[in-house]
């Protein structure tokens, strides 16, 4: 049993890193998709807010491709390998569709399908890899696909700017490399347990999954408390989501290859070099304390972004600032659900936190567009680093009973 623990844990381990690294090509297109849109399709200010809006909006829809996990752990592989084919499926298409609208559309499918895939995902994380080398791993192979994703940032920009078109191309090729990773996620072998299959009526389905969520946060007041804080941060990050590409486009004036930069090299150097810190703190304090440090660093995040306008150097200073903020929220938000699960499936933790980014993502990037239209870029800006900063020191002052203080290790 040993052996085979130790193989599954090993087989995870390459499957965390070249997912990772294979990943990468396409996240950072689709990162500058917003830019693709006004710089070269003519998006309006209306696409642009859909756009933002429709990346979480669609983890409202993916809790149902998750939600039917608990119980059934011979589904976990199948929905990842389903998750990782369909979400790329789109983007064969680019060379042939070169609509706006389209693109709006294939990135919506992108995010239901990403959203989709990451309980199942974290769930056999958690089933092959100890919690003490948990953290670690998981911030080692992202580290490494951001420090990936500085070189192909660069160039993907320089191409860019050279022949605006070749995104056409670049979307597909990259979308295939992808699939590469859903092969080494299928090799993971995961245990599978003895369940009892039964026939579920489509009304116990749609409902199900919200009632065991209410009847889950409302049991773990913890598990809420620290989902509310997520609430308020990723509320005030969101809110600036439309604004920021507009900011960048008719403000700033920036070209692909200096936004290219700004989250390649300074974004990924953020969260490269603290990467490691993250880890460190997340074996050994307690998560709500890690994460009101995350929320805290990202509230400075639009607050250095609103210097842009003195400077282009803040804009390099702001994306260092908010890869270092990322490099703990990529950690704390993917690994919540198997902390707070403790032993318990951790599909249900992490499929709550993703309906939860679909419900804040359907307010906030629209809010921000109209908010944006009284109060101008700056004052969006600075809405959202309020509630980013408000929610940090909220969760800072939080301190939950000794046997709710996941991790288990003192301060």
């Amino acid at each position: 049993m040993a052996e085979t623990s130790s193989l599954s844990q090993v087989k995870m381990g390459k499957a965390l890193l070249w997912t990772s690294l294979l990943n990468e090509p396409l996240s950072i297109l689709h990162n500058l998709l917003p830019i693709i849109l006004c710089k070269d399709l003519g998006a309006s200010t209306l696409q642009i807010t859909l756009l933002v809006t429709l990346k979480p909006v669609m983890a409202l829809f993916s809790f149902y491709w998750s939600s039917g996990l608990k119980g059934r752990s011979h589904k976990l592989k199948s929905n990842v390998i389903w998750a990782g084919i369909w979400m790329r499926l789109p983007f064969f298409l680019c060379p042939w569709i070169d609509s706006s609208w389209f693109l709006v559309l294939a990135s919506a499918n992108y995010m239901f399908f990403y959203r989709a895939g990451a309980p199942a995902w974290l769930e056999m994380l958690r089933r092959t890899v100890g919690e003490e080398k948990r953290g670690r791993a998981f911030s080692l192979s992202a580290a490494l696909g951001y420090a990936e994703g500085v070189v192909l940032s660069l160039a993907m920009g320089a191409a860019l700017d050279g022949n605006s078109l070749l995104w056409m191309w670049l979307l597909p090729l990259s979308s295939l490399v992808g699939l590469v990773s859903v092969v080494m996620q299928g090799r993971v072998p995961v245990e599978i347990e003895t369940e009892e299959g039964c026939w579920v009526p489509l009304k116990e389905r749609l409902i199900r999954p919200w009632r065991d969520s209410y009847r889950l946060l409302k049991e773990r007041s913890d598990f809420a408390r620290f989902q509310w804080g997520f609430m308020g941060a990723g509320f005030g990050l969101m809110l600036i989501q439309a604004v920021i590409p507009l900011f960048m486009v008719n403000t700033l004036e920036v070209s692909y290859l200096e936004i290219s930069a700004a989250l390649s090299i300074a974004k990924a150097l953020g969260f490269v070099v603290s990467s490691s810190l993250w880890g460190r703190w997340f074996s050994e304090l307690p998560i709500f304390r890690v994460a009101s440090f995350v929320f805290l660093c990202t509230g400075l995040f639009p607050l250095l972004l609103s210097f842009s306008v003195f400077g282009m150097v803040w804009l390099y200073v702001a994306y260092f600032w908010y890869g270092i903020a990322q490099g703990g929220s990529h950690l704390v938000w993917n690994l919540s659900g198997p902390v707070f699960a403790g032993k318990e499936e951790s599909s249900r933790y992490t499929g709550i936190g993703v309906v939860l980014v679909g419900l804040r993502g359907g307010v906030a990037p629209p809010l921000g567009g109209f908010l944006a239209v009284s109060f101008g870029y700056l004052g969006v800006l600075l809405m959202g680093a309020s509630l980013c900063l408000f929610s940090g020191l909220q969760l800072l002052r939080y301190i939950p009973l000794p046997a709710q203080n996941y991790p288990r290790k003192p301060i």
